[in-house]
């Protein structure tokens, strides 16, 4: 049934860092939240609560006026209400939207409900936004003022959105306050990408709407990246069931690359393809198939749209940075410098880390609320940490913390940040709060292979190898040509030799040292893993191979790679190990 309504969207803000401070904590205050201020508020004017998943509510009110009026209570209500510690002091930004909607057995559905998510997000902490569509129709009927915030542009809308904010304490007339960074990049240069409507190559008609559900699926997961703009659901199946050529496609959606794939279903299995494709050529730039048993339909479709965003997220970068070669720093905006920037991040050695470096930090001179750039470049002072001067470590930790928590700030929802912040704890002394982020990291980016990978590592420094190995995992599956390949298969390795499999360990460690970018780590591990299993002959050889990459490296200077400042990555019994083994293996003290 379509009908129009009015839309409430209502977030906690900060969420996922509240969640990383205390999870507990701030569960009990979101569902203190609701059952105190939000149900009955709502129930209050009218409202129906149509779903609540995390920290999100979504109701919808009959009547416009009634569905402002309750998000200003609300408000008004939290705001009388401040909780004192640091995770109960919640914060909502609150959208309300008059549109469209299609009600289907107590959910809604359309385009909306975007809207009304979008002015969510461009609230203030503590306010409430509303669309043009809802001020045309309470105008002067409200005691409170709005104070209009003119139009924003966004991927999956078709045309411009205007809004209108209220907050605690506003005046009309006011100066408004800056908004809410809903774009987490500058300007408008990310790369756009639509997904068309798989196509369903079963004989059975039935298998259309697992078709129809991978499609949502891809694009969700899709969505998760956030230098992507990914056209919405609505948008993309407009094409359904249509031959159209790809560069209409993208010029009529507005995209510069365009995904689009098949389904066939035979008993019980199935294969999906998928390929992505140049909007503006229609040259195919990635393809992919992948078989598999249906055993649970849900699972698999999580697990390919997984596969296919973790491949396609990296693949896009490299197309990216490509077209970048040649460019100066001179010529080009913040997101172009920042994209450089990834490219010489991506070559993982010091000379290209310090050029990254600077570009960088070029970016943030140009936008100072580039969130991105921020977590980027707290993840180049990580890498400078193990790459650079060891008597530099601590000082790298310090500025990668101060610049992740800034990028934080700046942007709660940013996966990047979150990764950086909790490499930068765990290498600090502080795993379990880095686990922590970790996992925050992945709860904003299922999908995100360095988050799987750097997690994976922080569960082995707190002697947890067998979890550690099963993210990495994730990491390979989600990512298999990723340009820190080889440092996934040396974490593995250190895993095996933490659990006593020498064997396993040194065959990952080889692993290690056939691809691109390895340095003397595998080298070192291979070394330990032979003297762990007295392999005289062997370990001799892999301790060649490590002086030729380290000529300078001593059992002494092994120990100092376990410290970041006084602080060792690894427990202490664990680098006492394995060092006895690098002398058994013929390292000189």
């Amino acid at each position: 049934m379509r009908r129009l309504a009015a839309i409430m969207d209502a977030d906690v803000v900060g969420y996922s860092r509240l969640m990383g401070l205390d999870e507990a904590g701030t569960y009990r205050a979101v569902k203190r939240c609701r059952d105190a201020f939000i149900l009955p508020l709502v129930a209050a004017h009218g409202g129906r609560i149509v779903k609540q998943a995390g920290d999100g509510t979504l109701a919808e009110f009959a009547s416009v006026l009634d569905a402002v009026a309750c998000a200003v209570a609300i408000q008004r209500t939290m705001h009388d209400h401040a909780g004192g510690a640091e995770a109960e002091r919640l914060e909502l930004r609150i959208g309300v939207h008059l549109g469209d909607i299609v009600a289907d057995d107590g959910d809604i559905h359309g385009e909306g409900i975007a809207v009304a998510e979008h002015l969510q997000e461009m609230a203030p902490p503590g306010g409430v936004c509303v669309s043009q569509q809802v001020y045309d129709q309470i105008g002067l009927k409200v005691d409170f003022p709005l104070t209009e915030i003119g139009c924003r542009t966004f991927a999956d809308l078709p045309g411009p959105l205007r809004a209108w904010r209220w907050q605690p304490g506003g005046a009309a007339g006011e100066e408004p306050p800056a908004p809410a960074q809903t774009d987490p990049l500058p300007g408008k240069k990310r790369p756009s990408i639509a997904v068309l409507p798989f196509v369903n190559l079963s004989s059975v008609e039935e298998q259309e709407h697992f078709s129809d559900g991978f499609t949502e699926e891809l694009i969700a997961t899709l969505a998760r990246c956030r230098w992507l703009r990914v056209v919405a659901r609505n948008s993309s199946f407009t094409f359904k069931g249509k031959a159209a050529d790809v560069r209409r496609v993208a010029e009529d959606l507005g995209v510069k690359y365009v995904i689009e794939g098949s389904i066939r279903r035979a008993a019980n299995r199935i294969r999906i393809t998928a390929q992505l494709l140049s909007g503006e050529t229609g040259m195919l730039l990635w393809a992919e198939r992948y078989d598999r048993m249906l055993d649970d339909v849900f699972v698999l479709q999580d697990e390919i749209a997984g596969q296919i965003t973790g491949t396609v997220e990296p693949e896009l970068g490299f197309i990216e940075f490509a077209a970048l070669r040649g460019h100066t720093a001179t010529d080009m905006d913040a997101w172009n410098i920042y994209l450089k920037g990834l490219w010489h991040l991506y070559k993982f050695d010091l000379e290209n880390l310090r050029i990254s470096k600077a570009l960088f930090e070029g970016a943030i001179d140009l936008e100072p609320a580039f969130a991105q750039a921020h977590a980027r470049l707290a993840y180049v002072h990580i890498q400078l940490g193990w790459y650079g001067p060891l008597d530099e470590r601590a000082e790298r930790i310090a500025d990668a913390t101060a610049l992740a928590e800034r990028a934080i700030a700046l942007d709660d929802r940013e996966p990047a940040a979150h990764l950086a912040l909790g490499r930068a704890r765990a290498l600090g002394g502080q795993p379990q709060r880095g686990i922590d982020h970790l996992r925050n990291a992945l709860r904003l980016d299922a999908s995100f292979a360095q988050g799987h990978f750097a997690l994976g590592q922080a569960l082995c420094y707190v002697c947890r190898p067998e979890e550690g190995i099963a993210a990495i995992n994730e990491a390979f599956r989600l990512s298999p040509r990723d340009p820190h390949l080889w440092t996934f298969y040396n974490m593995v390795a250190i895993a095996h030799y933490q659990s006593g499999r020498f064997a396993q360990a040194a065959e990952a460690a080889r692993a290690s040292l056939r691809q691109e970018n390895a340095t003397f780590w595998p080298a070192m591990v291979l070394a330990a893993s032979l003297g762990a299993m007295e392999r005289s002959d062997e370990a001799g050889s892999a301790v060649a191979n490590l002086l030729r990459r380290r000529p300078d490296m001593t059992v002494k200077t092994a120990r100092a790679e376990f410290y970041f400042g006084s602080v060792p990555v690894m427990p202490e019994d664990f680098i006492d190990r394995f060092v006895r083994d690098l002398h058994r293996a013929g390292l000189p003290d």
